[in-house]
């Protein structure tokens, strides 16, 4: 999935997300807003009252003192029915027998009212009290009853208790149970409107917020990861030249540093390796940990410089350009490197192909290694045919070639800072002393190379008998191979 649809499903959900949250998170505030507004009017209702009633003159006469008592609570439920903010549902005014004296409706004097605990609670006080109820005939639901109600539309009722010290001397409680489904009705209508205005706020603020970042990523990321992966496709290619163009300096233009840094770092190995022999390279890589190698012998390696140090029995290969000082001393030196790498480049395929490796090259001279006697001799043979066989382009240069089987030594050969995986002894040494001996087109091989299993009596040999070679006391038995036996 491209990351343009991923940001595109990621606004879906925050908006899902946002949208969820004022559905269920808003109506807990406004039930809580709901809740302290219907308090304060229930409140204000009963202090209106407490003062009005406690303010009353009386002159008397009981029965009159209560019709003016009666007629301020009629007002008080005009009021209410006029600005549509409540509905009283009762008003009663309870003696201390716990009687109701005055009540509206009319229903309610006379009633008792002994059972009533607020009402007991409110003789002696001196605050007024107010619970929200559910209207349902479950008594007090407290805020948590108040707030579903007001939150699913239902009913919700004030019931105000107060103490109260009429002019007559006596002492009474005041109970007020007002019906507030109007107000609910209303600041639901208001709630619906909020979330409606609120989900359309947060949708466009998203829009917008959604193309800035689009645009955004699409310059600051899309845009350069684009590169970077195209970068890497050439890269994969095998064009190690791939750039990417950085610019800025966040983690995406980090990450394009240090993709150039690693091409570079590529072209460099790639160019290295063309300078120091395969051994040297696979020695290399596998103390860096690369493909197929063991890592913690590499570990090793590098922290002791001796775990590859090895005793084997291999076939070494010498070869010289004969007549090469004079021909650079006569010929134009552009030519001279020319023909140097055609003659090397030459053999360097064959040797490779018979699955040796060259060691190094010095100056006209190469050395390479072998396991076996046999891929060597093949080597040398097909070498002398293909050097003979490109006379003209190489004007008219041959090689002399050595070659002995015997045992080594191959390690890391060099300086802390610099070494070479190569092979070293006295195999390595009469190798080079045959191939010094050997003529233009001339293969001389040792005994020990002409007597291998794999060798003797599949080549034709020319016995050259015991010769001296410098740095031996003994005579080495040598053979000049001729070609494979018809």
């Amino acid at each position: 999935m491209k990351l343009g649809s991923k940001l595109i499903i990621l606004f879906g959900l925050g908006f899902a997300v946002i949208i969820a949250f004022l559905a269920l998170g808003l109506p807990r505030v406004v039930a809580s807003v709901t809740e302290t507004q219907l308090k304060a009017l229930a409140r204000t209702v009963g202090a209106y009252l407490v003062y009005d009633l406690s303010t009353l003159p009386y002159g008397g006469d009981e029965k009159a003192f209560e019709k003016t008592i009666d007629r301020r609570f009629e007002f008080v439920a005009a009021l209410g029915a006029s600005t549509g903010n409540y509905r009283v549902n009762k008003i009663i005014l309870i003696n201390s027998n716990f009687r109701v004296e005055v009540g509206h409706p009319d229903g309610e004097i006379g009633a008792d009212y002994s059972s009533h605990a607020d009402i007991r609670g409110a003789f002696g006080a001196n605050n007024l009290a107010v619970v929200l109820e559910a209207a349902t005939g479950a008594g007090a639901a407290g805020a948590a009853g108040a707030s579903g109600a007001a939150a699913s539309g239902g009913r919700v009722e004030a019931d105000i208790v107060a103490p109260l010290l009429l002019a007559d001397g006596d002492e009474r409680v005041l109970e007020v149970k007002l019906d507030f489904s109007a107000t609910i009705a209303l600041l639901g209508a208001q709630y619906a409107r909020v979330l409606l205005i609120a989900a359309a706020g947060v949708f466009v603020s998203l829009c917008l917020l959604m193309g800035i970042l689009l645009m955004s990523v699409r310059n600051t990321i899309i845009k350069p990861l684009l590169a970077v992966s195209a970068a890497m496709e050439e890269v994969g290619e095998g064009r190690l030249d791939a750039r990417v163009e950085v610019r800025g300096r966040d983690e995406i233009a980090a990450m394009g540093r240090h993709f150039n840094s690693m091409t570079r770092g590529l072209r460099e190995r790639f160019e290295l390796e063309r300078y120091v022999s395969r051994s040297t390279v696979e020695t290399a890589r596998a103390r860096a940990g690369g493909p197929g190698s063991d890592p913690a012998r590499g570990a090793k390696a590098a922290a002791t410089g001796t775990e590859r140090v090895e005793r084997k029995t291999l076939a070494v290969f010498f070869s010289d350009v004969r007549g090469f000082t004079s021909y650079s001393e006569r010929t134009d030196p552009a030519r001279v490197v020319e023909v140097l790498n055609t003659l090397l480049g030459a053999q360097e395929r064959i040797i490779d192909s018979r699955s040796g490796y060259v060691d190094k090259f010095v100056g006209d001279e190469t050395m390479a290694i072998f396991e076996r006697a046999e891929d060597a001799v093949l080597a040398a043979i097909a070498i002398k045919e293909g050097i003979a066989a490109m006379s003209d382009e190489i004007d008219g240069l041959a090689v002399g070639i050595g070659i002995h089987l015997g045992e080594l030594v191959e390690g890391d050969i060099g300086s802390p800072r610099m070494m070479n995986h190569t092979v070293i002894g006295d195999t390595v040494n009469i190798a080079a002393r045959l191939q010094a001996m050997a003529g233009p087109g001339q293969i001389i091989v040792s005994a020990s190379v002409a007597d291998d299993l794999a060798v003797a009596g599949r080549f034709a040999m020319r016995d050259l008998g015991p010769l001296r070679v410098k740095g031996k006391g003994q005579p080495i038995d040598c053979r000049e191979l001729l070609g494979p036996r018809p």
